[in-house]
């Protein structure tokens, strides 16, 4: 599940019993795990019967700490503070991605705890909350009422209806519409937006001193979620990554990538695009990525063919045209 719809819920249960849990050996998921330049990774997860927890990272300047992307689960959240204890740092700020809650739940707590934490980040969660969240939220409060949510769902989807509860504290302090440079706790970093890729804006981070770009789920696995995204956008935000400078992707799922490796992502992803918006069985679709993206599924290929199954049908359907609309 990415957002709370309990028709997601049951597509993230497919196969539990059977399917292993994707592990990416690089990424631990005890401790934040430093990975140069003053980054550390606190790698998300997506086991089998739970909502995913997208990746996050703590970074650092010389005014202090700040954090991209919060997840969803306490879990995360406690490796996310022992990060920051462990630096010996207090967050000074927050930059969204976007606005998935998988990515921002954690906000409201931090900010709870750290009452001058600000929050960067893109003003498409003030349409989310009015219309995808608002209308996710309804359909699962009507899940729960008609027990048609999965027992071992259920305190997932009332999470999510709690975040939604406080969509408010979800804001960011400062909206970030445009593409900008600016400095994080002395930190000098690009802050890029692409419009209409994944979400109405998308908030994709270059760091030049690394030459790095930490992209969101811009690059995500086992599959791309599509659930709220215009493709075509998406393709656009993707040769933008590809021409900033960057040698390393950090996704907002899965292990972090080499150019080489964002290439063979990013072809499977044009392939399946393609392939979805063409004549052709979906069926195809579906298995072409599975051969694209083998290295990152791994043997978890029962769920991730049910997932780029049902992306294949929303994009064949139409169903997210009014996600490229202006």
């Amino acid at each position: 599940m990415r957002l709370g719809l309990p028709a997601l819920v049951a597509l993230a249960l497919t196969g539990c019993a059977t399917n292993p849990k994707v592990v990416y050996e690089d990424m631990p998921r005890t401790y934040a795990h430093g990975i140069g330049g003053a980054t550390f990774l606190v790698g998300g997860g997506f086991d089998p019967g739970r909502s995913p927890d997208g990746n996050s990272l703590i970074l650092y300047g010389p005014e202090g700490a700040f954090l991209i992307d919060s997840g969803r689960h306490a879990e995360h959240l406690t490796t996310i503070r022992q990060g920051f204890s462990g630096i010996g740092m207090t967050p000074m700020a927050i930059i969204n991605t976007h606005w998935h809650l998988d990515h921002v739940s954690g906000n409201p707590a931090l900010k709870a705890t750290f009452p001058e934490i600000k929050v960067y980040g893109t003003s498409a969660i003030d349409g989310a909350l009015k219309g995808f969240l608002a209308a996710s939220a309804e359909a699962s409060r009507k899940a729960l009422a008609e027990g048609s949510v999965p027992a071992s769902a259920v305190a997932e989807v009332e999470g999510d209806l709690a975040t939604i509860a406080r969509g408010a504290e979800l804001r960011p302090d400062i909206v970030i519409d445009e593409s900008r440079d600016m400095a994080i706790a002395g930190r000098p970093l690009s802050l890029r937006v692409a419009h209409r890729a994944v979400t109405e804006r998308d908030l994709w981070i270059y760091d030049a001193a690394e030459k790095r770009a930490i992209v969101g789920d811009l690059v995500t696995v086992p599959v791309p979620f599509l659930d709220t995204a215009c493709p075509e956008g998406w393709l656009r935000a993707l040769d933008e990554v590809a021409a900033s400078g960057a040698e390393y992707i950090v996704p907002g799922h899965g292990p972090i990538m080499d150019m080489a490796e964002f290439g063979a992502w990013k072809s499977a992803f044009t392939d399946f695009i393609a392939c979805t918006r063409g004549p052709g069985a979906l069926e195809a679709c579906s298995a072409g990525w599975l051969k694209g993206a083998a290295r990152w599924i791994g043997p978890d290929t029962g769920r991730a063919k049910g997932m780029a199954d049902y992306y294949g049908e929303l994009i064949r359907s139409g169903k997210l045209d009014g996600y490229c609309s202006a």
